[in-house]
This record gives C-alpha cells, sequence and structure tokens, in this order.
C-alpha cells in the first residue's frame, strides 16, 4: 500500500503562539514590580517634588519609565532600614488618589504623580488613571503623567485612550522614542497598522538600535503581507540583539510560511540555540523535515517538541506519521494513541490509529496465511 505521508500530519504550516497580550508583557510586568516600588512610597512621603523623569529602555511590550529621583533625589542613608521598611509598607496601604479637604494643604501635582506610579506597581491601573487626571489638571503640561497615563490605558486594553495619552507625551516631547514605541503598539492592537508602522519607524530613526521596535514592526509587516520588509525588520531586531529568541522564531515562521524551508531551518536552529525550550520551534522544524521526507531528523523534532510539552498532541500525530514512514508502526501507534489521551477529539490521529491498526492486521493475516499455507 503506497501511503501518501504528508496527509497524515496536522499543521504543517508553522504555529504561532498567540495571546491576548503580546510577547514581552509578563516581562514588562515582572520590569514594573522590580523598579523599586519603596523608593516610590518615600517619594510620596516625604513630601511635594519636583522629578525629572527619564524613560527607560524599552521592552517588547509596553515600555515604562524610571524615575530621576532614584538615583538623584531620594539617596538616603537610613540608621534603621528594617524600621523604614516597616513605615513604608504602612504608608503603602495608604496610597490614594482621593483629593484633600478643604482645611488640608494641596497636593502638589508631582505627588500624584508618585502616587500614581505607586498604584501601577501594585497593579491598580484604573485608580492610577485617577492620579495621572489630577495631576494633569494642576500640570497639564507634564509629560510624564501623560505618559503613564498611557501605561495604564495600555494595560486596561483601552488602547485608544491609550495611543491619545502617548500622543499627548509626544506633542510635549517628540524625541523620547519609548513614547512613539508604545504608540505604535496601541495601534497596532486598534488594528490600525498604518499609524502604527509610523510609529515605530520614528522610534527608530530617534533610537537607531532599538530592537523591539525593529521586532513589532517585523509583525506587522508580516501582517499586512508586507513580507519582504517583515523579513527585513527581523533581521535587523536578531542583528541588533542576537539572542532574542522570539525575533529567530518569528523569522523562521515567516520563512516557512512562505516555503522558504532550508533557510528557515536554519533560523529555527539559531531560536533553538538561545532558547532550547521554545516547544513550537521544535514541532516546526519537524514539519518542514517531515515535508522533506527527512523522516529521522522529523522525529527528533517531534521528540524534542513532546518532551517540553508532552500533552502536545499535533506534534503527537506527526511523531506517528513520521515513525509511520520509517516503517516502526508500532512506535506510530502508541504516537497516534498519545495524541487521542491528549485529545480525544482529535479526528486525524483517531482516522491515522484506525487506519494503522487495518493495516497491521491485515499484514499479520497475510503472514498467518502464507504460513499455514507452506506447510
Amino acid at each position: 500500500m503506497n501511503i501518501n505521508y504528508s496527509s497524515l500530519v496536522t499543521q504543517i504550516t508553522p504555529t504561532i503562539s498567540i495571546s491576548r497580550l503580546d510577547e514581552g508583557s509578563k516581562e514588562v510586568g515582572k520590569k514594573l514590580m522590580k523598579s523599586q516600588p519603596w523608593l516610590t512610597i518615600v517619594g510620596i512621603a516625604i513630601g511635594s517634588l519636583l522629578i525629572d523623569v527619564s524613560q527607560s529602555h524599552a521592552t517588547v511590550d509596553i515600555t515604562l519609565g524610571e524615575s530621576k529621583a532614584v538615583s538623584s533625589q531620594l539617596r538616603y542613608a537610613y540608621s534603621q532600614p528594617s524600621e523604614l521598611l516597616e513605615t513604608l509598607q504602612k504608608q503603602e496601604q495608604k496610597i490614594s488618589c482621593q483629593a484633600t479637604g478643604k482645611s488640608s494643604q494641596p497636593v502638589h501635582w508631582q505627588t500624584w504623580i508618585n502616587r500614581g506610579v505607586a498604584l501601577q506597581q501594585h497593579k491598580q491601573y484604573r485608580q492610577s488613571i485617577v492620579c495621572f487626571d489630577r495631576a494633569i489638571a494642576l500640570e497639564s503640561h507634564s509629560e510624564q503623567a501623560w505618559y503613564r497615563r498611557g501605561i495604564a490605558f495600555s494595560y486596561l486594553r483601552q488602547y485608544d485612550r491609550a495611543a491619545f495619552s502617548y500622543q499627548q507625551a509626544i506633542d510635549l516631547n517628540d524625541s523620547e522614542p519609548t513614547s512613539w514605541y508604545n504608540k505604535g503598539n496601541a495601534y497596532k492592537h486598534l488594528g490600525n497598522y498604518p499609524q502604527a508602522i509610523s510609529a515605530y519607524q520614528e522610534a527608530i530613526a530617534i533610537k537607531p538600535n532599538f530592537h523591539s521596535a525593529y521586532y513589532q514592526l517585523g509583525k506587522v509587516f508580516s501582517k499586512i503581507g508586507q513580507f519582504d520588509r517583515a523579513i527585513a525588520a527581523y533581521q535587523s531586531a536578531t542583528y541588533i540583539n542576537p539572542d532574542r529568541d522570539r525575533a529567530w522564531y518569528s523569522l523562521g515562521s515567516l520563512l516557512h510560511r512562505l516555503k522558504r524551508y532550508d533557510e528557515a531551518i536554519v533560523v529555527y536552529q539559531k531560536a533553538l540555540k538561545y532558547n532550547p525550550d521554545q516547544h513550537q520551534a521544535w514541532y516546526n522544524l519537524g514539519n518542514i523535515h517531515l515535508k522533506q521526507k527527512n523522516f529521522t531528523e522529523a522525529v527528533f523534532a517531534y521528540q524534542s517538541a513532546v518532551k517540553l510539552k508532552p500533552d502536545y498532541d499535533l506534534a503527537w500525530n506527526n511523531h506517528g506519521a513520521a515513525l509511520e514512514a520509517l516503517k516502526q508502526n508500532k512506535a506510530a501507534l502508541q504516537s497516534y494513541s498519545r495524541a487521542l489521551q491528549a485529545n480525544p477529539n482529535y479526528e486525524k490521529a483517531l482516522n491515522n490509529r484506525r487506519r494503522l491498526l487495518t493495516l497491521v492486521d491485515e499484514t499479520n493475516n497475510a503472514v498467518l496465511y502464507n504460513t499455514l499455507n507452506s506447510k
């Protein structure tokens, strides 16, 4: 029986992980939580501070700014740090964006910003917006307040409001690349790709080694079908930051999609060099090897994928197809069964297993018939 093994597999085209937030958003959240929140609380506790904010280098999705007060105005030497931290923890619980009473001393606009930043560090984004709005009401030309307001709306996925806030920050200071970058991210989420491209390009013009902007630019170009420009953008991202495995993976997926298989193999291997735990890269690499009838290499790639993700039903099914191509039918049956254990409704694996069982039975019966007739 001649079997077309390509008909046994599922999703030969590259698989790309898509989440509600872009890759890197968790990294951004961690960075936010690690940005020394107690120093911000000190700023709130000691009163009104006029702080010139320098926005930090960008990560992938939302880029956050860090106050120069951390390095300049808040260099204090405390004799009893444990007592300080206890005091700061108590202050932290009292952070509020409520306006003070008539008899109370007015709150300075920078203090409202400090409170908003502290609330963001505790993921209280809606409440932080109240603080930034109060700061803006007192000082409408505060780039920091508008920028941080954009960050809050980005985390709340209110991207139209985020884009507006970033634009206000840009109007006050158009030389800050992270404002342009985050504006690009907001427009990307809104599906306004021309505006997103323009914003990313502005960020890169200001900061030519902005690898995250190149990476996002590649994603947008890929989405709108401008593949040559997408490839160039991904290549720039990997050139600037070679150990950025996601950029390598996205480039490999695009080359795979364009059926430039030999190039895709090299790029996937680069991605796996920097992050061997990318199960999807192993799976896609296996698909290319299977397509090129390099069955042994395909088996190895699929084994690597399921080792990292034991319930990866697609990889188990295609692993079975590769084994079947190598005439290892018993092992192939086990792989199809593992695919069905992970996903009992997986029709492709069910059909493959049923067909192979029938083939094995026919072979065994033929052997038995020939053995009996030869006696």
